[in-house]
């Protein structure tokens, strides 16, 4: 879909901007022109006293010239275009006084000034800046030139006709000419650059800026900031565009993303700036505040939802972030960046503002707790900067801070083999004094004094007295914790203390390492080291998202990793296999056990107990509140995913089973063939024609391959993209599962498991395989199948 055209409107103040643009280009001509007309006039001096006669005193005329000069230097400096044509007048009447003067006292003046009065206008034509210039500029010359000159003297009568032909017939029709003539052509040429300039600063698809202009903007807004002003960024992502592309068409997704910027274009004021930075993601930068510009986000996405798609409605996720003094504008955007996968992460289509720094030099002060002090007192000290603590008789404690109660709510985790809850990761919430909550995006939105650090600390004191009444006995309270506090000097032991202080054991709380700037991994390392020995569990969150990597979780070595929402969704590019179970796999080697969160469907569900996932936690197990939910719904709900399990692994079996027999059946005539004397190609040519054959093909006792493969239907030179490694004669395959399986199980027709072949692209690959000793000696006939077709049946997952 191309753009959509739009009417070029006449854009207010385009005329000013054109004068101001002209100045700029005037200036420097202006000056050359002039100060080459000081010369002129001294050189007209000169040849006037070589004339002889009465003349007027040098001194006079040589302070005409200073004057001049004075004029000319004053040009590089003017800003506003009414200064530059009031020095231009000036300019053009001391010339003309001056050039009176030096022809005063010869017999026939008008001859010495004809020339002047004839070129003086027609050079300077070009250079006024506006035709109101022009006619000011010179009618006051020639105003000025006939007082002088020809009011109140004789002169003879084939002179003064020759001197009006001039100046009427030739001088005054030729400067009006040279003026508009060149006025157009600046006027055109402004309209062309700012056309282009339009065209090379707007994306054609929204009409919003690029990317490119809408940076250098907004690095001049940030450059000219004052030292009170507020200005935030929105960074903005349309959820699951690319399936819109893929579904629909490119004309589709191009309508949405038109109709998306006319939303901007509505919502954000021309003064703030909104652009399309890529693909599907948009940027405005606007002069707002943070809670300002989460409230223009909010209006943003309720207008995006409104945008139609034929599978239903448009959505965005949002991410919002604060300037802060000193940083510049692409760390800004990161920020906000930042903040939009959170919102990604944490299920689409809402807003999630900055997180703010995590740790102020204030240091809440946890001393002075034992066990009898309980647990409101250790709250009450990791909560020291809010305003107290309020509980009423037989009420859970809260405490106060900001303007609202600290609470507590809940979510659940569930062992997925026990199927029963294990623990209960503890979220804080803001209650106002209505009893409504405090939006998480007010409640975390940074401020100008906030220290994230406080809150962080404060939350621990608050979950742990509230845990120590409502969690079931045994279960692990899984409590967050910025990477800040976590390397923070004497918190673990603070920490401890305040566990005990609540009635709870360090065993029973797992410490959840957020992702989030503040600490290096070398620290957070000997940091978790000191945790464990005073009894903490370990966890790190949001894995695959943001920061999170494996060698930082190799280096931090946690108890648990908790995986993010969007790994459970993610699948391989051909195929559409899901990865979760690789990676599980790869985790538990690693020695560490697995939570999958963000669980909001059965098929999630059902997903996580095939894959072996350990943990469990989301919305379908369990939402988080402030009271704990009974069980028993969610126990049915994993039994349930159980049952699914084992009903479709032997259906799953038999599919896989079927699809691949033929090739069994007929790679065990080809060995036969192939043992009785025949050719590779006789041997392997119906085994061959078979849909997914790629090749076929024998490997010695060394597992290298003998003579050439026998190419199939699915082979293609378009699979052999990886070329440097396409080459199967040079490799060595007694590495590979079907080499060695086959070899231990002689005479048998053995199937692998999907793998990525080297020979064909690296796409997924099946191979089936049988050892028999032929007259080369012991030898592995197989062939591989392409499974990289969706639909294909996989075998049963490990």
């Amino acid at each position: 879909m191309s753009a959509i055209p739009t009417q070029h409107q006449p854009e207010p103040g385009l005329r000013e901007r054109f004068h101001r643009r002209s100045l700029e280009h005037q200036r420097p001509l202006s000056t050359v022109t002039m100060a080459f007309t000081v010369i002129a006039f001294l050189c007209m001096v000169a040849a006037r006293d070589l004339a002889g006669g009465t003349v007027a005193p040098l001194g006079y005329r040589l302070l005409c010239a200073l004057v001049l000069a004075l004029l000319v230097l004053a040009i590089p400096g003017t800003k506003s275009t009414w200064l530059f044509g009031a020095i231009g007048v000036v300019y053009m009447q001391v010339l003309i006084g001056g050039l009176v003067l030096n022809a005063s006292g010869v017999a026939h003046p008008l001859m010495w000034l004809l020339p002047a009065l004839v070129v003086i206008p027609i050079c300077a034509a070009p250079l006024w800046l506006t035709p109101v210039h022009f006619f000011t500029g010179s009618a006051l010359f020639y105003a000025v030139a006939v007082a002088l000159l020809l009011l109140g003297k004789s002169h003879p009568r084939d002179i003064d006709a020759a001197v009006w032909a001039w100046v009427v017939a030739v001088g005054a029709p030729t400067a009006a000419v040279f003026h508009f003539g060149f006025y157009r052509f600046r006027r055109n040429h402004f309209l062309l650059e700012s056309q282009l300039a339009q065209l090379a600063a707007t994306d054609p698809l929204t009409g919003l800026q690029n990317r490119r202009a809408f940076v250098k903007r907004a690095e001049e807004r940030l450059a000219m900031l004052a030292p009170d002003a507020r200005i935030s960024a929105i960074f903005l992502d349309l959820d699951s565009f690319k399936s819109l592309n893929d579904r629909f068409g490119h004309a589709v997704g191009d309508r949405a993303l038109h109709e998306v910027g006319q939303v901007l274009m509505g919502q954000v004021t021309p003064c703030d700036g909104a652009s399309r930075v890529g693909g599907e993601e948009f940027a405005v930068l606007l002069d707002a505040d943070l809670a300002g510009a989460l409230q223009l986000a909010e209006r943003l996405r309720g207008a995006i939802g409104a945008i139609e798609r034929p599978d239903g409605l448009l959505t965005a996720s949002f991410g919002v972030a604060e300037y802060r003094r000193g940083e510049s504008f692409m760390v800004l955007l990161d920020r906000a960046d930042e903040a939009l996968l959170r919102a990604k992460h944490s299920g689409r289509n809402r807003v999630c503002a900055e997180r703010a720094l995590p740790l102020d030099a204030r240091q809440p002060t946890f001393g002075g707790l034992s066990a009898q002090d309980g647990a409101r007192d250790g709250a009450r000290d990791g909560a020291q900067d809010s305003q107290g603590s309020e509980q009423g008789s037989g009420e859970a404690p809260r405490y106060r801070w900001d303007g609202f109660r600290l609470i507590s709510h809940f979510q659940p985790l569930y062992s997925l083999s026990h199927q029963k809850q294990v623990g209960f990761e503890a979220l804080l919430r803001g209650e106002r004094d209505d009893g409504t909550l405090v939006p998480p995006v007010v409640m975390f939105a940074p401020k100008p004094s906030s220290d994230e650090g406080a809150l962080d600390r404060a939350s621990h004191a608050v979950h742990l007295g509230n845990a120590c009444r409502q969690l079931p006995g045994g279960a692990w309270l899984f409590l967050n914790i910025l990477p800040a506090t976590f390397i923070a000097d004497g918190y673990a032991d603070q920490l401890t203390k305040i566990v005990r202080g609540a009635g709870l054991e360090p065993e029973r709380v797992i410490l959840e390492i957020l992702e989030s700037h503040g600490g290096s991994v070398d620290d957070m390392s000997r940091a978790a080291a000191l945790y464990r020995r005073h009894g903490f569990l370990i966890a790190v969150d949001d894995f695959g998202a943001g920061q999170s990597n494996l060698d930082r979780l190799l280096r931090i070595r946690p108890d648990l990793v908790k995986l993010d929402g969007e790994l459970i969704r993610a699948t391989m590019q051909h195929t559409q296999q899901p990865i979760l179970p690789t990676l599980v796999s790869l985790l538990h080697q690693a020695g560490m056990l697995v939570v999958v969160e963000g669980v909001e469907t059965a098929d999630e569900l059902i997903l996580a107990v095939e894959s072996n996932v350990d943990f469990a936690q989301g919305y379908l197990l369990g939402r988080p509140a402030s009271e704990i939910a009974s069980p028993e719904s969610v126990r049915r709900q994993i039994d349930d995913a159980f049952d699914v399990i084992a009903q479709g692994r032997a259906h799953q079996h038999a599919l896989f089973e079927s699809e691949v027999e033929p090739y069994r059946r007929e790679l065990r005539r080809a060995a036969d063939a192939l043992l009785a004397g025949a050719a590779m190609a006789d041997a392997f040519e119906a085994l061959a024609r078979l849909e997914h054959s790629i090749s076929c093909f024998v490997l010695d006792e060394t597992g290298r391959q003998i003579g050439h493969e026998v190419r199939g239907p699915a082979w293609s030179e378009a699979m052999a993209s990886l070329q440097p490694v396409a080459n199967p004669y040079d490799a060595r395959w007694d590495h590979r599962p079907y080499f060695r399986n086959a070899v231990l199980m002689p005479g048998e027709e053995i199937t692998s498991s999907p793998y990525l072949s080297l020979a064909c692209g690296g796409r997924p690959c099946i191979a089936v395989t049988l050892a028999e000793h032929l007259a080369a000696g012991r030898c592995v006939i197989g062939v591989e199948l392409d499974w990289s077709a969706r639909g294909l049946p996989w075998p049963g997952r490990d």
